[in-house]
């Protein structure tokens, strides 16, 4: 798939959507940015591990699988949810929010040998945390407190699956996009 085409399948709008909730807004900017500091790197260059980030030197590639394992790991989370089991958290084999070893055991799950397979994964995977958004914003659950066991935080506070999905979508690709472009300037 084209770089471009990446680009226009998760911004393009549903069709006969008359209005966005702002998440799904947020999200497909932030993709769009991160797609935007991609395409400026050479593609012989998103391999190489030249960016400071969680655990060391990572590189563009590293990012992407990262963003693709926190992505999959809301959706199973939220599968859970909809399943009425309380899933563990993180998951993917851990036990503790250990981040550096979660991010090295991303890096490795979703590495793939071609840049373009795993840039249809993530694709794949922001495609479907926006229909979660949507189907979420539509029931009016995606800013209520209290509906999803699984969104209350360790220290009882208990968190709007909105701002689940924000902090695993929106943060890290506007911080990937910051790290992809900071790396394309200096390397």
């Amino acid at each position: 798939m084209k770089r471009n085409d990446q680009e226009n399948q998760i911004n393009k709008p549903k069709d006969g959507q008359a209005g966005e909730p702002p998440l799904d807004q947020e999200i497909r900017c932030a993709y769009d940015r991160l797609i935007k500091a991609l395409n400026i790197l050479p593609t012989s260059v998103r391999t190489l591990k030249v960016i400071d980030a969680t655990g060391g030197k990572v590189s563009a590639s590293d990012l992407i699988a990262y963003q693709i394992g926190w992505g999959k790991c809301v959706i199973q989370w939220y599968e859970a949810g909809m399943r009425g089991e309380n899933p563990e958290l993180p998951g993917e084999g851990f036990s503790t929010w250990n981040y550096t070893a979660i991010a090295h055991h991303f890096y490795k799950k979703y590495h793939y040998d071609g840049l373009n397979e795993q840039m249809k994964v993530f694709q794949e995977v922001v495609s479907t945390l926006l229909e979660i958004v949507e189907t979420e914003h539509q029931a009016n659950r995606l800013d209520q407190t209290n509906v999803w066991t699984w969104c209350t935080l360790s220290s009882g506070k208990h968190w709007p699956l909105s701002k689940w999905i924000r902090v695993n979508t929106v943060s890290p690709y506007k911080r990937a996009a910051q790290l992809i472009k900071k790396a394309a300037q200096t390397g």
